[in-house]
């Protein structure tokens, strides 16, 4: 499955949740303001996953230098690889 995270404001507890539900055979993708949780929850993103980021919506908030090639946790995309990823996991949830 695709999950996809496009607000900024989640309950910290229920963000938890949510992503112990993830499995290793799942994505995440964080776009919109879904881009800005690591920064707002940095201890809720954790090794155990790996993420993909939408760099148009990181460009727009001027976040290039938190998710530099440095940080291996989330790998940024573009909109071309975010419409193959919609191909590769299915269903999409939304969240």
């Amino acid at each position: 499955m695709l999950y996809t995270f496009s607000r900024s404001q989640y309950d910290v507890q229920q963000l938890e949740e949510l992503l112990a539900q993830i499995t290793e055979q799942d994505m995440i993708l964080l776009w919109q303001d879904g881009v800005l949780l690591p920064l707002k929850y940095p201890t809720v993103f954790q090794d155990n996953h790996h993420y993909c980021v939408l760099e148009n919506d990181v460009i727009a908030r001027n976040l290039q230098y938190y998710f530099s090639t440095e940080n291996t946790l989330f790998s940024l995309i573009s909109l071309t690889a975010l419409v193959k990823l919609t191909e590769e996991y299915f269903p999409q949830i939304s969240l």
